[in-house]
């Protein structure tokens, strides 16, 4: 017995003195289930692309919403519960507001990155005990709200209650709704009962969740731009041997470099079908879209300030060095 276990130590040793890794299996959380096409198109590809370049050194078990809910899963990472988390800002605005806030900058999703602002935003979420691995983004004009019934004749939602998330907060009081939080998983029914009269979201998902059958207008102009980061424990990324981390590294690459025009595309599709589904395009009102970019921008900016100045000032000074 000693000497088998002497055997292993050296073994071992040998191991970690080479550099070579021991395969471990590793927990993701996804804040959506697979109806979300952010899941097969950046999440399913990753995983797949790491476990084959790892030759089986990372295994990668994948969870939703379903273990863990959408609004709860930072921590549970953060702990090493888990080890990778595909999320939104917004889920979790109440504990650091900084990914959130990124999508108020400017410019074009390549000068985002060239820009160096992911490694600021990385530094900060390294504090939270996360390491920021990918923050695959999409094109302008990647949020809007669709709605039970048309705009008022003003173009804009008084009075209406509309599902959103922190960030949306802004444009839904500047078109005179009131906003309620819900999780995804709640949003279908809550339209199909009258909860909620309109509900702001990604202008990719709506066709996979089949809120068509519970909504028939599609609110025009989109505005903003989409992120979505992938995190991982930093505990667990700083176990990963250097051939691991830049696996890992390669596939956010390809993943942040496809997502653009993948998610357009996947956009004009998705409104192709919606159309033939039955659902509407109505606009806002002029006024409503003279102000549009505006609101979602400074109100984002506003809001993350108010929960963390200090890391947010510094965010934004950032941004307006680099022109965006």
């Amino acid at each position: 017995m000693l000497k088998r276990i002497a055997a292993l130590a050296v073994t071992l040793v040998a191991v970690l003195a080479t550099g070579k890794s021991i395969a471990a299996d590793y927990r993701w959380l996804s804040s959506w289930d697979d109806g979300y096409p952010g899941v097969p198109g950046i999440v399913v590809p990753f995983i797949k692309g790491v476990e084959a370049a790892s030759k089986g050194s990372i295994k990668i078990q994948r969870s939703g919403p379903e273990t863990v809910p959408a609004f709860e899963q930072l921590q549970p990472v953060a702990s090493g519960a888990f080890h990778f988390l595909f999320t939104h800002g917004a889920y979790h605005f109440g504990t650091t507001p900084v990914l959130a806030g990124i999508e108020a900058l400017g410019g074009t999703p390549e000068s985002r990155v060239a820009s160096g602002i992911f490694d600021l935003v990385d530094r900060h979420y390294q504090k939270l005990g996360l390491k920021l691995i990918g923050l695959p983004m999409g094109p302008d004009g990647g949020y809007a709200i669709i709605l039970r019934q048309p705009p008022t004749p003003a173009g804009d939602l008084q009075g209406r209650k509309i599902r959103g998330t922190a960030t949306y907060n802004p444009v839904l009081r500047m078109l005179g709704a009131s906003m309620v939080v819900l999780p995804p998983g709640e949003i279908y029914t809550s339209l199909d009962k009258g909860v909620v009269d309109g509900a702001a979201w990604p202008v990719v998902g709506v066709l996979n969740y089949r809120w068509y059958e519970v909504a028939r207008y599609l609110l025009r102009p989109g505005f903003g731009f989409t992120t979505q980061p992938i995190l991982m424990n930093l505990a667990a990324w700083n176990r990963l041997s250097a051939a691991e981390k830049k696996i890992i590294s390669d596939e956010s690459r390809k993943a942040e470099a496809s997502w653009p025009k993948e998610s357009a595309r996947l956009a004009g599709e998705e409104e192709k079908a919606l159309l033939a589904k039955g659902m509407q395009i109505v606009q806002m009102g002029d006024a409503q879209k003279a102000r549009l970019q505006a609101v979602w921008s400074d109100g984002l900016w506003e809001m993350a300030s108010q929960k963390a100045q200090k890391d947010v000032e510094e965010l934004r000074a950032f941004a307006k060095s680099k022109g965006l």
